[in-house]
């Protein structure tokens, strides 16, 4: 999992171990820190691979190594990136790891991923509106019912919702974006 975002991140540039832990930390959902532990012995791995190598940093006076992502790392994030996200607990961080990478892939692809990520929250959308609408007939309902135990259910279930709605806002932002990039690539190109 965590190769997908450093392949993606090593597309943009050349960083140091460190830094790549900073970003991988701060793009984990939930956010959770990263051991050198984890982090040296997964860039060793991509590089025993193939994927990365490490050069000299000539602007460091330390002399420290930076990754820098290899032809076959390039390959391996593209396949990455085009592999269906499992409906599992690692989803939401898979989606976050993609969406760090998308100036990698084409617009194709950008678009594939967002209506991906879109068909996934809206599938949660509908179960979290589906129990909300249950719950609140059951408070309706039923004087017998534990009372503050459904409202905190309730006011829970809405916080999902609106979470959802959030990133389906978002999402659609995203794809009109893409969508005025390929307009304005195409009329640059029938100049």
């Amino acid at each position: 999992m965590y190769e997908l975002l450093i392949l993606g991140v090593l597309t943009s540039r050349d960083m140091s171990g460190y830094k790549l832990r900073v970003i991988l930390e701060s793009s984990l959902v939930p956010r959770r820190e990263i051991s050198n532990g984890v982090m040296y012995p997964l860039l060793r791995k991509l590089a025993d691979k193939g994927f990365i190598n490490f050069i000299e940093d000539d602007d460091n006076p330390r002399n420290k190594k930076v990754a820098h992502i290899t032809a076959a790392g390039i390959t391996r994030f593209r396949q990455l990136m085009n592999r269906q996200v499992a409906r599992d607990a690692k989803r939401e961080a898979i989606f976050r790891f993609k969406f760090r990478g998308m100036a990698g892939v084409d617009q194709t692809t950008q678009e594939q991923i967002l209506a991906d990520y879109q068909a996934a929250e809206q599938d949660d959308l509908g179960v979290y509106r589906e129990v909300r609408r249950h719950l609140q007939e059951k408070y309706d309902d039923d004087p017998t019912i534990n009372r503050p135990y459904i409202i905190w259910a309730i006011r829970s279930l809405e916080l999902s919702i609106a979470i959802c709605q959030a990133k389906l806002k978002w999402i659609k932002s995203c794809r009109q974006e893409i969508n005025q990039d390929r307009k304005r690539l195409e009329n640059e190109q029938t100049k």
